[in-house]
């Protein structure tokens, strides 16, 4: 019997899109329609703001933390995802925009500072893509080592072009992780 079936690239592995190149809209907008189909159908009507917001923080960014995670969004995808989240979280239908005198950036900080403890999509993003790096540089993990013999050299990227989605997610941020790096 086979294990492992043979597949052309692009599939779906855990729900995660994977492919050869840099992420692009078309990747990962079926996991965007995913949330904003999920968005929809909760009756947000018999929910308070308080309910809207536990479901988004434990149902919609449950649903994105793996990939988002994995890949550097492209800021499109996260700027409609986060605008379906506001327009649920203050109307209760996504496509539906409400007057609200709160800034979106305020909603993302956390309750310590008086606010709904939401996370900002891009930062999550920008951090999980930092945290990717790191263990990059660092861990003695299978795919950490295949990854640093085929795109550094003396702790120095490549020049020429490697054709990886993880790897194009990982370069955004390398630079700022080694020009941060300091060893005792």
């Amino acid at each position: 019997t086979k294990l492992l079936q043979i597949a052309s690239l692009p599939f779906q592995y855990l729900g995660v899109p994977v492919f050869k190149s840099k992420p692009k809209d078309f990747h990962l907008q079926p996991l965007a329609d995913k949330v904003k189909s999920k968005l929809s159908s909760w009756k947000a009507s018999l929910l308070s703001i308080a309910g809207r917001v536990q479901l988004v923080k434990s149902v919609v960014q449950g649903m994105l933390i793996h990939c988002i995670s994995i890949y550097n969004w492209p800021a499109s995808i996260i700027k409609d995802i986060e605008k379906w989240i506001r327009n649920f979280i203050w109307s209760g239908h996504v496509n539906k925009k409400k007057l609200v005198t709160v800034a979106w950036k305020n909603v993302c900080k956390p309750y310590s500072e008086g606010d709904l403890g939401l996370s900002s999509l891009s930062c999550l993003n920008e951090a999980a893509n930092m945290k990717l790096c790191w263990d990059l540089l660092h861990s003695e993990d299978f795919w950490a080592v295949l990854l640093r013999i085929r795109v550094l050299r003396h702790r120095r990227a490549t020049d020429y072009h490697v054709s990886s989605s993880i790897w194009n997610t990982i370069k955004h941020q390398y630079s700022n992780i080694i020009k941060s790096l300091c060893y005792d």
